[in-house]
This record gives structure tokens, C-alpha cells and sequence, in this order.
């Protein structure tokens, strides 16, 4: 019952991280992006449509039951999306 509480916190917390990161280093990137930056913009925008389009799927597909687990469900692709770009993002 506590996993949507717990995933939805993380995301609260990495999803800011997340756009800080992107928008300095568009900011401070120049024009024309190089390389790295135009790989990083492309998969911004592709990851987002991606992730959602899980999170839509999984919650169409949930068995009915408890809505704790559907949430949990429909969360776990946004969840491991953001929270993934949040620490390869911080390796850089």
C-alpha cells in the first residue's frame, strides 16, 4: 500500500533534478548543440511519450482490485523513467 506513496515521492523529488539539469546545460550549451546535446533533447522528448504510453497500457490492463496497486502500476514507467535520468543525469 505504501509503493504509490514511495514511487510518487521519488518522482516529487527526481523530476526537478531532472529539468535543473536539462535547462543549464541547454542554457550553457551554446549554438549549435553538439552532439551529446542533440542526443539528450531527442531523448527527452521521445522518453516522455514513451513512459506514458506504458503508464496508460499498465492502467488499462490492471485486473481490478485494490486502486493501491493499480496506482502502483501505473506509475512504475513514469517512476523508473524519472528516476533513472535523475542519477545518469548527476554522473555528468
Amino acid at each position: 500500500m505504501l509503493a504509490p506513496w514511495r514511487q510518487l515521492a521519488e518522482i516529487t523529488w527526481s523530476a526537478p533534478q531532472v529539468v535543473a539539469h536539462r535547462t543549464v546545460r541547454m542554457a550553457t550549451g551554446g549554438w549549435p548543440p553538439n552532439a551529446r546535446d542533440r542526443r539528450e533533447y531527442r531523448r527527452m522528448v521521445a522518453e516522455k511519450g514513451t513512459a506514458f504510453t506504458r503508464a496508460a497500457v499498465a492502467s488499462a490492463w490492471a485486473v481490478p482490485r485494490a486502486a493501491s496497486l493499480v496506482l502502483s502500476e501505473s506509475l512504475t514507467p513514469v517512476h523508473r523513467t524519472v528516476t533513472a535520468n535523475r542519477r545518469r543525469l548527476s554522473r555528468r
